[in-house]
């Protein structure tokens, strides 16, 4: 009884403790508009409970047509490599989806979709992670738990947030894009993308069952995703950079001062919004400001014909910022 109690405690502690500091990571990655913290919330819950409940049963039903060759390596690489992938990006991708269409106003970009595909994916990973280790650890007690965790919690820690992370890039560039058909192929080239990217980590690691070569496919994966990620966090900061350059220079002196425009837009240490911590009303002017140029690059880039709430917008921030100063 106590072994027992003392492997849920780890398999528990192994799900959620890496979790939470990957998903901080990603959340803290956004150095100049971070998202409000109630849809980080309720998009880690969504990967947490209602994607997973949702995969299972998808994946059931779907699954049923290879029940009777289970065990085999051919029905083994169809339901990891085709049928879960698509199951479990759609389940996970519904939110995400959702958000980029009706929560227009928190999804700037890129490193947006990125951030709340990620947090979505950790919450998936989380709760599946969790399951699996009760499983290693009910078949091959503590020495199958460990070398589970070290692969699922660390080595492939990232997975899931990269696939639907994938998915939030290609909405993030439709947010974007110039007209709708190019939105739209956008949103479909993300959605292939996680797929893909799923199925391929899945492949290797049934093919590992018979052939150790193919764990090669995976690792290949995750640290080609790492990579992936990293270059376009950094893409992006500087993107948003050149948007804050442009869009707040005829601001200085009305929204900002000539210090707090510098600070926004020049080089690469720490976030500026981070040095306005102590002062309450300050953070939340620069936080306005900033959101008003990105509104503003949006509304020149995209037109009000196509973001016509975007001009009422950007005029009732900058009154709340005139009427706090």
């Amino acid at each position: 009884m106590l072994t027992a109690l003392i492997g849920l405690i780890l398999s528990l502690a192994a799900a959620v403790i890496p979790t939470f500091f990957y998903a901080l990571a990603f959340y803290l990655a956004d150095r100049y508009e971070r998202e409000p913290v109630w849809m980080g919330i309720v998009a880690f819950l969504w990967g947490a409970i209602p994607a997973v409940v949702t995969s299972l049963f998808g994946e059931l039903v779907i699954g049923i047509p290879f029940v009777g060759d289970a065990g085999s390596l051919t029905a083994a690489i169809v339901e990891s490599a085709l049928v879960a992938p698509l199951v479990e990006e759609i389940a996970k991708g519904l939110a995400l989806y959702a958000i980029y269409k009706f929560m227009r106003n928190e999804f700037d970009g890129v490193l947006d979709g990125l951030t709340y595909g990620a947090l979505i994916g950790f919450g998936f990973a989380m709760t599946e992670n969790f399951l699996y280790f009760i499983g290693a650890f009910s078949e091959g007690g503590f020495v199958d738990l460990t070398v589970l965790i070290f692969l699922r919690a660390v080595i492939f820690g990232l997975n899931h947030a990269l696939y639907t992370g994938l998915f939030g890039i290609g909405l993030g560039l439709a947010r974007h894009a110039p007209t709708p058909s190019s939105a739209r192929r956008w949103v479909v080239a993300g959605f292939v993308a996680a797929v893909g990217a799923h199925a391929l980590h899945n492949l290797g690691a049934s093919i590992s069952s018979v052939n150790g070569l193919g764990i090669f496919l995976s690792l290949g994966l995750a640290v080609g995703g790492i990579a992936l990620v990293g270059i376009v966090v950094l893409l992006t900061w500087q993107q948003e950079r050149l948007w804050l350059r442009d869009e707040l220079r005829g601001e200085v002196g009305v929204l900002l001062s000539q210090t707090e425009y510098d600070s926004l837009v020049g080089g690469w240490r720490r976030s500026p919004l981070l040095d306005a911590r102590r002062n309450k009303s300050q953070a939340k002017r620069l936080q306005q400001t900033v959101e008003i140029a990105f509104r503003k690059h949006r509304l020149r880039r995209l037109g009000a014909e196509r973001e016509p709430k975007l001009a009422g917008q950007i005029d009732k921030l900058r009154g709340e910022i005139l009427g706090s100063r």
